[in-house]
């Protein structure tokens, strides 16, 4: 009894048929995770941004030495109507102001919501972010909680009085149902670019299976076409995501050598997956204003560091840098000018640290983490960078306008130094002693107020 085998090349056809759909399916779950990572990062820093914004809106003087006398007074009311012209131009739930009471307890200070605010001295409740807050650092809620008043994601942000001290911390909420509704969203679309690829993926290989007994030119078509429906699928993610895909494949083989051809083809496919696969790491770790680290590689960075401080290994130094005079740079020509002075602020940072060691981590504030096992010395690059600023206000320049930083640094000292956030809060706060300085110079109000207003 005869029984048919099928060939070498029919065989190697169906195990890439079955290659594709594995390939697919893998393909869909990793692009999935990467985008609901990147949108969670890009709405996380969103937040951030908001409630650092309105933090530094706030007098820190003002704030930090309100009473539960002083409710409906002046001041009261002033910190009030702030908050809520902040709330009222910006798509946000709640924003309000609390201060901590104890080791873990936290109360409200001012609620400007018209329906049901909370009352002077309530109690807040406390998450991981109001926490990290009341430590000196904004932080984001990374899961809903819940109060009397809903569900929400919050984060928060410290605002600091002109010694340098927390005053009070500016919380903001978020919808936890809208938040979702947005991962939701855009999961949605990548889960149905994932679900065509593999219906595709299963139509192609039934299609080869079918007339797998066909000749060998035939079958070398197929796969041709097979190779142009991955390339086209490819090209519509990409084109989703809003990456265009440059990558020219050339396949040059001898006649007739399918086999060869299949291989160059997987090959191409495999490039063109690490390259969108690359382009949505970098979306999720770059910030898309300056292309320095983001929040989110920030926050990996610190990390690391803690983990070294805790083996004994660490020994690095933090500069924080952040931009004099943004707000009149905005007032005066407008937020592209803005925008314009911290891209290059940006770029005089990382030419000299480089941008895998420069990270933007608020609205024109970078930090720098600096290996002092490195030959290269600080106090030499810090002068790079000031002859970078230099050169760029000496340059033609779109906006009548110079650029001036204010910077300062600390160094880990593993005497008393537990965690980075201790390195960090020294190193900010000689930014602001720095910062305190250029004002005092050019006769800014703000040397005489919160040295934290930008």
């Amino acid at each position: 009894m005869k029984t048919n085998k099928l060939s070498f090349t029919t065989r190697y056809v169906l195990l890439f048929g079955i290659l594709l759909i594995v390939t697919n399916l893998i393909l869909g779950v990793v692009i999935l995770n990467q985008s609901k990572y990147a949108m969670t990062s890009l709405i996380n820093k969103n937040m951030l941004d908001i409630v650092n914004s309105a933090a530094k809106s706030i007098d820190g003087d003002m704030l930090g030495a309100l009473t539960e006398e002083d409710v409906g007074g002046e001041n009261f009311k002033h910190i009030a109507d702030q908050l809520t012209v902040f709330m009222d131009s910006v798509d946000i739930e709640f924003i309000y102001a609390v201060k901590q009471t104890g080791p873990d307890t936290f109360v409200f200070t001012v609620d400007p919501d018209p329906v049901d605010p909370g009352e002077f001295g309530e109690e807040v409740l406390v998450t991981d972010a109001l926490r990290e807050a009341g430590t000196g650092v904004a932080s984001v809620d990374s899961a809903p909680a819940a109060d009397r008043w809903g569900n929400f994601y919050s984060a928060y942000s410290p605002v600091f009085d002109s010694r340098g001290n927390i005053a009070g911390i500016i919380g903001i909420d978020f919808n936890a149902e809208w938040f979702q509704q947005q991962i939701d969203k855009y999961s949605f679309s990548i889960a149905v670019i994932a679900a065509l690829s593999v219906a595709i993926g299963i139509l192609v290989v039934y299609y080869i299976t079918y007339n797998v007994r066909k000749k060998m030119n035939d079958l070398n078509t197929n796969l041709v076409k097979l190779s142009e429906n991955v390339d086209m699928l490819m090209g519509e993610m990409a084109e989703y995501a809003g990456f265009e895909n440059n990558i020219e494949h050339k396949v040059e083989v001898e006649e007739g050598d399918e086999l060869e051809l299949l291989s160059k083809k997987i090959a191409n496919m495999q490039e063109d997956m690490n390259v969108y696969l690359n382009y949505m790491h970098a979306q999720a770790y770059t910030d898309s204003l300056t292309g320095v680290g983001n929040s989110t590689a920030y926050h990996d960075k610190i990390a690391q560091l803690n983990e070294e401080i805790r083996n004994k290994t660490a020994d690095f130094t933090v500069v924080v840098f952040d931009v004099n005079s943004l707000k009149e740079l905005n007032d005066n020509f407008g937020h592209e000018c803005g925008d314009d002075y911290i891209k290059a602020t940006a770029k005089a940072i990382s030419e000299i640290f480089g941008a895998a060691n420069t990270y933007r981590i608020g609205g024109d504030e970078f930090a720098i983490i600096h290996d002092n096992r490195s030959e290269d010395k600080l106090d030499d690059l810090l002068k790079e960078v000031s002859n970078n600023i230099k050169k760029f206000n000496r340059s033609e320049k779109e906006y009548d306008a110079d650029l001036y930083i204010s910077y300062g640094n600390s160094s880990y000292d593993k005497e008393k130094d537990e965690s980075y956030r201790q390195v960090f809060a020294r190193a900010d706060q000689n930014m602001y002693e720095y910062k305190k300085k250029y004002y005092q110079t050019i006769g800014d109000r703000r040397a005489r107020n919160s040295c934290t207003e930008v």
